[in-house]
């Protein structure tokens, strides 16, 4: 498996398993560690991809190690306390393995992750109040980029394919990647942003090094490793959901 796949999925396994730890049990329900029950499948995740990258890369044992929780392994076996140290501790090591992954990519290749961890550190925190058109999602993302100075041009790319001409929102020509905004704001537009996605996948694939889809979600995306998982299946795409 390659660098770049791995960091992908280390990077979404990492962020998946913060947005883990953000949360709270609900209000006089008695259950405060609740929602820190799934630890075993960030620490398993963690594990499986340590192994992974050591196949591709020795090395990388000098600098980490698998989780071995032992018979806290087992939720049922620990303290609801324990639940959380052990989903922070999966979290942080993901982390730190998505950023050794990152050391292994080109230039080209570090400078797409920093513009996703760019977009996911800003992009919730700069929306005030719910979107009701993408445009307004564009055009937050459009000031988060100017902030930076980045090079990209906004909505100026076409893109032409059989007798269809596809229009990017973001394009960063000099490292070759295309940012597609989504908003996700009924139960309704998550199957309709499947099919937008796969099409413009076939439209900018051959065009752009890599295409980054930003969606973000006002609550209506359940699951959002399975929404993701199979878009990525295809080469060089990345899908990032920022949660409202």
């Amino acid at each position: 498996m390659d660098f770049q796949t791995l960091h992908n999925m280390a990077a979404n396994a990492a962020r998946n398993a913060e947005r883990m730890c953000s949360q709270e049990g609900g209000p006089g329900n008695g259950l405060p560690f609740q929602n820190y029950a799934g630890y075993p499948f960030y620490v398993d995740e963690y594990n499986r991809l340590l192994a992974f990258t050591a196949q591709a890369d020795p090395g990388v044992t000098a600098y980490f190690e698998a989780i071995d929780l032992g018979k806290a392994y087992s939720p049922a076996a620990v303290t609801g306390i324990m639940w959380k140290s052990y989903a922070e501790l999966a979290a942080v090591r993901l982390n730190s393995l998505a950023s050794y992954l990152q050391s292994k990519l080109g230039l080209k290749q570090q400078e797409h992750e920093q513009i996703i961890d760019l977009i996911n550190a800003n992009l919730r925190a700069s929306i005030y109040h719910d979107p009701k058109h993408e445009r307004e999602v564009q055009d937050v993302l459009e000031t988060i980029f100017r902030a930076r100075a980045l090079d990209f041009r906004r909505e100026q790319e076409s893109v032409p394919y059989s007798t269809k001409r596809y229009i990017p929102d973001f394009t960063f020509n000099r490292i070759g990647l295309a940012v597609e905004v989504k908003l996700c704001k009924d139960k309704n537009r998550e199957k309709e942003m499947i099919e937008e996605i796969n099409s413009d996948i076939i439209g900018y694939g051959g065009r752009y090094d890599r295409c980054l889809f930003v969606i973000y979600d006002l609550g209506f995306i359940r699951d959002t490793a399975l929404f993701s998982c199979d878009i990525e299946e295809n080469p060089n795409v990345h899908v990032l959901i920022v949660k409202k």
